[in-house]
């Protein structure tokens, strides 16, 4: 019995792949059409990045989240720089510019980071992407 099947990858290994943008099943790189657009499926594995509707919900979450905390850093640095001679108008705006832009372009990543959270949860079923990367088949040649 011979499997010509990459090995089955690790949680760490899905969660790691999906915070670097890529396919949380086979770890192709680049799933973003652009840097806004992320693609409905990958081309190697035919994963879906949106398993079920609403998916996309769980990303809104983790790049909610994950802007929040990096405005609270950005507030308790600017507090611990500015000591005395804090001003609240331009933290505000500067925070703003970078939490915004921040938000935006970390949206693609929370795609995959949240595909690749939902694929840890939920493990693949029968038949969702490429046989060759489905660890549910066993495969003899």
């Amino acid at each position: 019995m011979h499997n010509d099947r990459p090995d089955s990858p690790s949680r760490v290994q899905i969660l790691l792949r999906g915070v670097r943008g890529a396919c949380a099943v086979c770890g192709k790189w680049r799933l973003t059409k652009n840097w806004l657009t992320v693609s409905d499926k990958c081309e190697r594995c035919e994963f879906p990045i949106e398993r079920k509707e609403g998916h996309f919900v769980g990303a809104v979450g983790v790049n909610t989240m994950v802007t929040f905390s990096v405005a609270l850093i950005g507030v308790l640095l600017s507090l611990l720089v500015s000591g005395e001679e804090y001003s609240p108008t331009r933290v505000t705006i500067i925070l703003g510019v970078i939490v915004g832009s921040f938000g935006v372009f970390f949206y693609p990543i929370s795609r995959t980071l949240w595909s690749a959270m939902d694929l840890v949860m939920v493990p693949l079923e029968p038949g969702e992407v490429d046989p060759r990367f489905d660890p549910t088949i066993t495969v003899e040649l």
